[in-house]
């Protein structure tokens, strides 16, 4: 399986392990008494009180959901098939397999002998095996069954049991240690001489080592070669044993910690004592979680972990390895040793030469503030004096040149045997001819003492000052860079030379020099802050010391970031979980990184030395397992299934997730998508829940994917189909209702409208008709009256005029046309009184008045109605009535029509009404303007039409004669008879 750790980690101590403990106080459950990972990537936990899960985060105490509860709460042993699944062993006589929430139980009634289960294991055949203390078991099928006798395993009791890489079963009983060949039916023995083996593990060379209850741990059988030419015996007592991918033993103990031999095929060959240097000793006071150890098992990561009476503890390869310096060092000065490792100066401690793995104390006790290496030197300072090295030894250089100074801030060599000195107080010192020449340097006025010195490759002395100030001195002149040059990151902390460019680091970034310009380079992300040390490894890369941890930033990416001032290049961290500790210093010692001659970079922080090969970085390539842990609603917790369906009314949905990368599970980074809600993927960040609120009914399909800490993504990831079903007022029914409902209220509101609209036409009918009597009874009540009255009185007059006289004879024909005007004024008025609709239907009325004109005029009227007129709208009769006994009375007046034809039928939709007659018809002018002028009756017949939402047309007949022609819609003229939709609308 691929790994996290690149390099060997035996050349590591156990104390330069990233270790992590969890205890009670951190949720995790004690009495730990057995280890496995499952194929999804949990860490599982057996102890006295139950099963639990790990995820590297949360701890879970397991309980299947299907299936039923266990049997038993002790668990005394666990093992994880390759295929899937948890075989879970308990004292006296239970066994479960657990797969996802389902757990199968066996007990006595499946054949299972009734004592404590030590151990199960599966060999590559598929059969499952248990070593218990009645013998060795086997499942068939669904039954158990003791297998031990009659496959030729002597003894009457299974203590362990393990499976090499080739297959074979490793049974140790109560009085041998023997094994199964792959495919084989009958046991074969290792070797008798062997005590009460409680443990068994194979060795990276296909060994098999064991540890005994009587103490001590040694190889047990080897093949065809002698076990002890693998190893030597160790006189340590072991709970457990385990032989880690690189090949190092760790062995669990019952009081002492973890003990761990990096290489145990290298120790001599005689037994090896507890106390001896061969074993490395871990323990409570180191920050075990306790001493007393049970069980060790190493994860698909690389990850040792250990479980124990208080809880759980890992080690795991960290990316920066701490450097093994002796406690209590603090404020670490860093030069680089010549070939490898580097040399690491205190306060507090004497000089030493620190490797990767190693220490090499020296005896130089003077405390070293300030350290550089040139190409003819390595020099060191302290309050005591300088110092150059020779052969690996301080040599004297000079003393200080002030004694109440208060700290040598920064050194470096002058290429001619001198040195250039900072102490904490204005100016700059330079040893030159045996002696040290004070420089006051006043032209730097904010901070007369430099914080970092750098010669260049062209001689020049570069100077690092508090608030953005540099100065570079150049055979004795003086080039000052500031504020208004672009320097831009506060104290300047750190100078690397590159090539044109001079990089500049502060406690506000890094900088860039090129020329007399500076600009500052913003990265990616949260801005780069304290910077104290800057460094590039063979690749070109660039390495920064800041205050959020070691910053790696490409060469690619940087050499862009030279050329486009807008380009922010990205930048790897290593942090506290990558194996640093404290925070860079900011002010001295510095610089705080360097490069060692192999190639390993240096450094140095508040709290200790790390140190990291940039050409074999630890990198995890697996992607980590995700799962969906729960769904949770204000309703209540819901069963993780295919699909999961919520109730209406759910008002806020959870779903808990995680990914098992237990390695670095604080970097796990989540993105998450809700198919049908949201139209991109959410980065979640470090979050282990999704939230949504109100989601609305429908199905739904939720994904969540995860990365492991080096940004490896498992992209199928998990996902879960969530349906939330819909309220009454949310179905497509209750829709159409509302739709139908509100169409209907706009129907209604509609249609009050117009019968609204229709009541104020009919009140303003009904006072136009009121006025028309109002206006006929003034003319018959005084002008008709009146008229008649001074025709009365003519008469008389003319009664006196002897009948054979010319006057008697105008009088006479006066009277006669006052007569005429007195008839058609009373038509008039008798037009303006007359209403059809009070008592007859339309064709009676029209039969009445042709009636009354064939009597007055000798005029034949005929009227022909070819429908039934008995539901009529009224104000549609009267409209009609009217245009009728106008039509009729023009063509008496002034056609002198001999006939007069009134015909009322239906065409299609369409009532028509047609008046013609024999006349001499109408003037086309007429026509045109709608009547002669004066005379309003063909405007009346066309304004009576339009009341009805009709039309009046006017034709003269080829024939002879003028006919009118009223077109009117039947729905508006007989309502009654209209579709009910008309009816609606009125």
């Amino acid at each position: 399986m691929p790994v996290a750790a690149a390099a060997d980690s035996r050349a590591r101590a156990i104390d330069q392990f990233y270790h992590t403990a969890w205890t009670v106080r951190e949720g995790a459950p004690g009495q730990v008494t057995a280890l496995a990972q499952t194929s999804d990537g949990y860490l599982w936990l057996g102890t006295q009180t139950g099963l639990y899960r790990f995820d590297g985060v949360t701890f879970e105490h397991y309980r299947p959901r299907e299936g039923g509860d266990f049997l038993a709460s002790s668990v005394a042993s666990l093992y994880a098939p390759p295929s899937g699944g948890l075989w879970v062993g308990f004292r006296y006589g239970v066994a479960s397999f657990v797969e996802g929430d389902r757990a199968t139980h066996y007990a006595a009634s499946s054949g299972l002998p009734t004592a404590t289960i030590y151990a199960i294991g599966g060999t590559p055949d598929g059969r499952i095996w248990a070593a218990t203390f009645n013998g060795l078991a086997r499942l068939d099928g669904q039954r158990w069954s003791l297998v031990g006798a009659s496959m030729g395993l002597p003894g009457n009791r299974a203590r362990n049991l393990s499976v090499d890489r080739e297959g074979r079963l490793w049974v140790a009983t109560d009085q041998a240690l023997a094994w199964l060949p792959r495919n084989g039916a009958h046991f074969e023995l290792a070797t008798h001489a062997v005590g009460r083996v409680n443990r068994i593990a194979e060795a990276p060379d296909g060994s098999i080592w064991v540890a005994e209850a009587d103490g001590g741990v040694r190889p047990a059988w080897a093949g065809d070669s002698p076990p002890e030419d693998h190893g030597p015996s160790l006189n340590l007592s072991s709970a457990g044993l385990l032989f880690d991918r690189d090949g190092a033993l760790w062995m669990p103990t019952l009081g002492d910690g973890i003990r761990r031999v990096p290489r145990v095929s290298d120790l001599p060959r005689a037994q090896i004592e507890a106390s001896g240097t061969a074993a490395q000793r871990f323990i409570e006071r180191d920050g075990l979680s306790s001493d007393y150890l049970s069980a060790v098992i190493q994860d698909r990561e690389g990850s040792i972990w250990v479980g124990g009476s208080r809880g759980l503890d890992r080690f795991r390869v960290s990316r920066l390895l701490p450097a093994p310096l002796s406690p209590g060092a603090s404020d670490f000065a860093l030069v680089a040793a010549k070939g490898h490792g580097v040399w690491v100066g205190t306060k507090n401690r004497p000089l030493t030469r620190v490797d990767a793995t190693r220490v090499q104390p020296g005896d130089f006790p003077e405390a070293i503030t300030a350290a550089s290496r040139d190409r003819e030197a390595t020099w060191l300072a302290g309050p005591h004096g300088v110092w150059r090295l020779k052969d690996g030894m301080p040599e004297r250089f000079a003393s200080l040149p002030a004694e109440d100074y208060t700290g040598v801030q920064a050194i470096v060599g002058d290429g001619k045997g001198g040195a250039w000195l900072s102490i904490n107080r204005p100016g700059i010192y330079h040893y030159t001819e045996g002696a040290w020449v004070y420089d006051p340097m006043p032209a730097i006025a904010n901070d007369p003492a430099p914080l970092v010195l750098m010669g260049d490759s062209r001689g020049r002395l570069w100077m690092g000052f508090a608030r953005n100030t540099i100065v570079i001195r150049d055979a004795g002149h003086d080039t000052q860079l500031g504020p208004s040059d672009g320097l831009a990151v506060g104290n300047v902390t750190a100078l690397l030379e590159n090539s044109d460019a001079v990089w500049v680091g502060g406690e506000l970034g890094i900088g860039v020099v090129v020329g007399r310009q500076a600009r500052t380079i913003v990265t990616r992300g949260e801005p780069l802050r304290g910077v104290s040390g800057l460094v590039r490894d063979a690749r070109g890369d660039f390495w920064a010391n800041t205050a959020q941890g070691v910053a790696r930033i490409g060469a690619a990416h940087m050499a862009r970031a030279l050329q486009d001032s807008a380009y922010r290049p990205p930048v790897t961290l290593f942090d506290s979980l990558d194996g640093l500790p404290g925070t860079p210093a900011q002010f001295r010692p510095l610089p705080t990184a360097v490069v060692a001659d192999d190639g390993r970079l240096w450094f140095a922080t508040t709290s200790g030395v790390v140190s990291i090969d940039p050409a074999d970085v630890p990198r995890n390539p697996l992607p980590p397992p995700v799962s969906i842990r729960s769904i949770t609603t204000d309703a209540g917790n819901w069963p993780v299934a295919a699909t999961v369906d919520l109730p209406a009314h759910t008002e806020r949905l959870r779903i808990g997730y995680t990914a098992t990368s237990l390695a670095m599970p604080e970097r796990v980074r989540f993105r998450y998508r809700m198919e049908g809600i949201d139209t991109r993927w959410r980065d979640a960040g470090t979050e282990r829940e999704a939230v949504y609120t109100d989601p609305p009914p429908g199905h739904y399909r939720f994904r969540v994917t995860a990365a492991n800490e080096d940004g490896v993504w498992n992209e199928e990831g998990a996902s879960v189909t969530i349906v939330v079903a819909p309220t009454f007022f949310q179905t497509p029914w209750f829709v159409l209702i509302c739709m139908l409902l509100a169409f209907a209220a706009l129907w209604l509101s509609f249609y009050v409208r117009m019968r609204r609209m229709e009541a104020q036409l009919r009140a303003r009918l009904h006072e136009r008709h009121a006025e028309r009597e109002r206006i006929a009874r003034e003319l018959h009540d005084t002008l008709l009256q009146s008229i008649q009255g001074l025709m009365m009185r003519f008469q008389a007059i003319a009664n006196r005029v002897p009948a054979d006289q010319p006057l008697r004879i105008a009088m006479e024909g006066a009277l006669d046309r006052a007569e005429e005007a007195l008839v058609e004024a009373r038509d008039r008025v008798r037009d303006l009184r007359g209403h059809a609709g009070e008592s007859f239907a339309l064709d009676v009325a029209l039969v009445e008045l042709a009636r009354v004109y064939a009597t007055e005029h000798t005029v034949p009227v005929l009227v022909h109605a070819a429908i039934d007129m008995r539901d009529m709208d009224p104000l549609a009769r009267d409209e009609l009535y009217g245009i009728a006994r106008e039509a009729v009375h023009n063509a008496i007046a002034h056609a002198e029509a001999s006939r007069i034809d009134v015909v009322i039928e239906t065409e299609g939709t369409e009532l028509v009404l047609r008046v013609r007659d024999d006349g001499r018809g109408i003037d086309d002018a007429v026509l045109r303007g709608g009547g002669r002028a004066g005379h309003w009756g063909l405007r009346g017949i066309q304004e009576r039409a339009q009341a009805i939402g009709g039309t009046a047309a006017f034709a003269s007949r080829v024939e002879g004669g003028t006919e009118v022609i009223v077109r009117a819609a039947v729905d508006r003229v007989f309502p009654s008879r209209a579709r009910w939709w008309r009816r609606w609308y009125g």
